[in-house]
């Protein structure tokens, strides 16, 4: 049975296979030995150990699209990069870091910039200048 994973907590993962139910796994002990991470949004192939309780083990992990690192998730389709204009002042750097460790894993990228309120009209056109065309 296959399905995704849309949570990991202390080592259980829930796994949603569509048209059935969520399954609370856990993850073969063959990931941790070979260093593979189960992470949301991984693909997975599950074998169900008690159906009644909705409990299975992760037996295999399928390809991943991408994968970023904080958080942790895997196959993500769009990176949502939220800043504030002030207070505090929003670092060129950091964004530029964000911003290509990103476009690395082929995300759609929408950065956002909130407090305009408190910001001044010069900062808030400068950004938008800056990053409306990146």
């Amino acid at each position: 049975m296959t399905g995704k994973i849309i949570r990991g907590v202390a080592g259980f993962y829930y796994v949603d296979v569509v048209g059935s139910a969520i399954y609370e796994c856990r993850a073969r002990g063959i990931f941790r030995k070979e260093g593979i991470k189960p992470l949301p949004g991984d693909n997975v192939e599950i074998e169900v150990t008690h159906e009644q309780d909705k409990e299975a083990n992760i037996t295999r992990i399928l390809p991943r699209k991408n994968c970023i690192e904080r958080p942790a998730a895997a196959n993500t389709g769009q990176a949502l990069l939220i800043f504030s204009l002030d207070d505090p002042r929003p670092s060129a750097g950091v964004i530029d870091r964000f911003l290509i460790r990103m476009m690395k894993q082929d995300l759609d990228i929408v950065i956002c910039f909130n407090k305009r309120d408190i910001a001044s009209d010069e900062d808030a056109i400068r950004w938008a200048d800056v990053y409306g065309k990146a």
